[in-house]
């Protein structure tokens, strides 16, 4: 009967470091047998952090405070427009009533 070998967690701190150190050129192979991790779950933790750093370096646009602050900036002008249409409008009324 073969045993297996428990997987020990490791943290998403030390997984970085490790990719970093790929990153600046250290060998993946030399990694591999010092942290007695294979080289495709090196290579898998590599390929997750570029995929995480390119979305990270994507435009998104505001932050979602800074999209309802414009939002309300917006809602805001567009009432205080309405408002004075109203005021004119009444005071054509006025004007329009007080010359009859």
């Amino acid at each position: 009967m073969s045993q297996t070998v428990p997987m020990k967690r490791i943290s998403a701190k030390r997984k970085e470091e490790t990719v970093l150190r790929l990153l600046q050129g250290e060998n993946i192979n030399d990694i591999s047998r010092e942290l007695k991790i294979s080289v495709p779950e090196i290579e898998s933790w590599k390929n997750r952090f570029l995929i995480a750093a390119r979305e990270g370096l994507k435009t998104r646009g505001k932050d979602p405070v800074e999209k309802e602050l414009e939002i309300a900036k917006k809602t805001i002008g567009e009432l205080t427009m309405e408002l004075n249409l109203h005021k004119k409008k009444e005071n054509w009324i006025k004007n329009r009533n007080g010359n009859l």
